[in-house]
């Protein structure tokens, strides 16, 4: 329990939270009683000095009685509590004043035969704090005259002990409220983070890919962090359901070559068999094998696409030579299907691109075209330039591709109902649509017009942008 106190996040502000509240309420205060303290001195020194120019004015006619008659006359409590001297100019002391609490009157019995006199015994005493908190000032007249009156500047002390008092307790109890407030609004600012790390822990232990955190409402950083982990997991759902499939489709695809294989090197193996048989069995064995390679082949390139890690030698091309080669190669197969590839050019259509891989491009989706499309059927090769982007667009009136199926389609290794019966490794589309992004492009398929399916491959249009001039020294 101690340990999870220490490793709390909220406690720990609210510790940093109080202490900068401390620091910041001590500063304050200590401006504060330092200017309320400068000003009572100030008031208490222009009071003193307005009290010595005063009893000067009594010295006017240069006589000293004047003075002294005035401050014996005076009975005001400031007087009475100050300290008043008047020194000659020999600087010896012609009167001096002392305040009523310096002073101290004991009665002292002395016996005198059968007779007890009593006498007053008057003892100056200078108290400790006047030491510290007593101030004079001065008057020194043109004759050499001084006069001296001094006052103890108590008030400071009587006006703010209270004060400091007030404060002490006052801080004391706002620390505490400032504590109490801090771990409240620390603990519910960092509820997100404990949302995190119980879903994380979730995940750890149970292995619930769609654990997801529950979105705290508001706004802030915290809120959009849980937004983004929800999108990462979202993600990571995705990459490891399609991985499952894809092992699950690799090992049904790898089963049925591995199997021939192993089936047809048994059967070359045989003893008594015909040489001839034998030969046709090794041919057959090197032609699975290069299934198989290729089918691996084309995994590591798509791999290498999605990874972003795909090279790419780009050049400023015009799209309608990759359409023209691409039906060129396919014509044979087109004629032996009765089926008619149509060109729609009608104009140049720049871009800069990678021809090599753009062609695979190209031959995957007339390849796909070809194999739903029915005898008799035609395949349209279309280029266009759409604003700053190039069209590409394959479609065929064959039997299309299924609302349901349209973004399955692009995933490695994937077979529709309709495509079981088709040769092929099910990598044509998913390395369509990573060569495709590889170039900042995108691919769509819908309905054709006229029915069956249409692919659309819409890339960064124009030339190659222009190099930074070399700067001459």
């Amino acid at each position: 329990m101690l340990d999870r106190l220490r490793q709390s996040l909220a406690l720990r502000l609210a510790l940093q939270y109080a202490l900068v509240f401390a620091l910041g309420t001590g500063v304050l205060f200590g401006f504060l009683y330092w200017t309320l303290a400068d000003s009572l001195n100030r008031r208490e020194l222009a009071a003193l000095e307005s009290q010595v120019r005063s009893l000067a004015g009594s010295f006017a006619r240069g006589i000293p009685g004047d003075v002294v008659a005035r401050v014996q006359r005076d009975s005001s409590p400031e007087l009475r509590a100050a300290f008043v001297r008047l020194i000659a100019p020999d600087n010896t002391v012609v009167f001096q004043k002392l305040p009523d609490d310096w002073i101290e009157t004991q009665v002292k019995s002395i016996p005198f035969g059968p007779y007890t006199l009593s006498q007053e015994v008057r003892t100056e005493r200078v108290p400790q704090n006047a030491l510290r908190d007593y101030s004079i000032a001065s008057y020194q007249w043109t004759t050499g005259w001084q006069l001296q009156v001094g006052r103890l500047m108590d008030s400071r002390a009587v006006l703010l002990a209270p004060l400091q008092r007030a404060f002490g307790f006052a801080a004391a109890a706002a620390l505490v409220l400032a504590f109490g407030a801090g771990i409240a609004l620390a603990w519910r600012a960092t509820r997100p983070l404990r949302l995190v790390s119980e879903t994380a822990r979730r995940i750890l232990e149970t292995g619930d890919l769609a654990a997801r955190v529950p979105g705290p409402g508001g706004r802030g950083e915290l809120v959009l962090l849980v937004h983004q982990l929800n999108t990462l997991l979202d993600k990571n759902a995705v990459h490891v359901r399609v991985l499952r499939e894809t092992l699950d489709n690799l090992a049904h695809d790898l089963r049925t070559p591995l199997t021939r294989l192993r089936g047809t090197a048994e059967l070359a193996l045989q003893d008594g068999g015909d040489p001839a048989e034998a030969r046709a069995a090794l041919a057959d064995c090197i032609d699975e094998s290069d299934r198989v390679l290729h089918l691996l082949e084309a995994l590591l390139d798509l791999s290498a696409a999605e990874a972003g890690a795909l090279k790419l030698d780009r050049d400023t091309l015009d799209l309608r030579t990759l359409t023209e080669r691409a039906a060129d190669l396919y014509r044979e197969v087109a004629e032996e299907k009765r089926i008619v590839v149509a060109l729609d050019q009608p104009a140049e259509v720049p871009c800069h691109a990678d021809a090599v891989r753009l062609g695979q491009v190209v031959n995957n989706l007339v390849d796909n075209a070809l194999k739903y499309t029915p005898p008799g059927g035609r395949v349209t090769l279309a280029v266009r330039a759409a604003g700053p982007q190039a069209a590409i667009v394959v479609g065929d009136n064959g039997p299309g591709v299924p609302a349901a199926e349209r973004t399955a389609i692009f995933r490695r290794l994937y077979r529709g109902d309709s495509s079981r019966s088709q040769r092929g490794l099910g990598l044509g589309l998913s390395m369509v649509k990573a060569i495709v992004e590889a170039h900042g492009g995108t691919v769509a398929v819908d309905d054709a017009p006229g029915g069956g399916a249409r692919f659309t491959v819409l890339l960064p249009a124009g030339p190659a942008p222009a190099a930074a001039p070399a700067l001459v020294v």
